[in-house]
């Protein structure tokens, strides 16, 4: 794991927490958008397309 998957996860905890503890609709919606941008930390790092393995 590098450094952004970590920040990805770690703003992924604080967006589930927030959804779980705050009983507001603007800051449920707020943790969701803090999820998605989480999830694109995590998976801007996996590869996609195919890798040449003969390199």
């Amino acid at each position: 794991m590098n450094k952004s998957q970590i920040i990805g996860i770690a703003i992924i905890i604080v967006g589930i927490i927030a959804y779980f503890l705050v009983d507001n609709s603007i800051i449920q919606t707020t943790s969701g958008v803090l999820c998605a941008i989480g999830f694109g930390y995590i998976f801007k790092w996996i590869p996609f397309k195919k890798q040449n393995s003969t390199e």
